[in-house]
């Protein structure tokens, strides 16, 4: 049996692969938005958020210039966003507006006419 390999087509993995899977999984995808290089991006973010170092996101990455992890593949996340408002509240403001934890309605009767 004579088998020919070939090259795969530069397209096929996204194609066959990638999305039929994020859309198993129902991960919206936008335009030139969802592609293996995605992962670069997640992978430099995942490592500044979990470590703090830049400079380490720099070398997996195999960048020449820190600037370039910073500016373009490292992203921030909502709850890192958040904590980041709470920590300048805090500074602010101290301890003057207390955190409340969430809790249900305690009204649980209806106010009848």
């Amino acid at each position: 049996m004579n088998l020919l390999i070939q090259p795969l087509q530069p397209d096929m993995l996204r194609r066959e692969l990638l999305y039929p899977t994020l859309d198993r999984l129902q991960i919206p995808r936008e335009l030139r938005a969802a592609g293996f290089h995605t992962f670069r991006h997640s992978a430099g973010s995942f490592v500044n958020a979990q470590t703090g170092n830049l400079k380490l996101a720099q070398k997996l990455l195999g960048h020449s210039n820190l600037s370039t992890t910073a500016d373009i593949y490292t992203h921030t996340s909502a709850e890192a966003e958040r904590d980041a408002a709470v920590a300048v509240e805090r500074a602010i403001y101290g301890d003057l507006f207390p955190i409340v934890p969430k809790t249900g309605n305690r009204n649980s009767q209806t106010a009848t006419m």
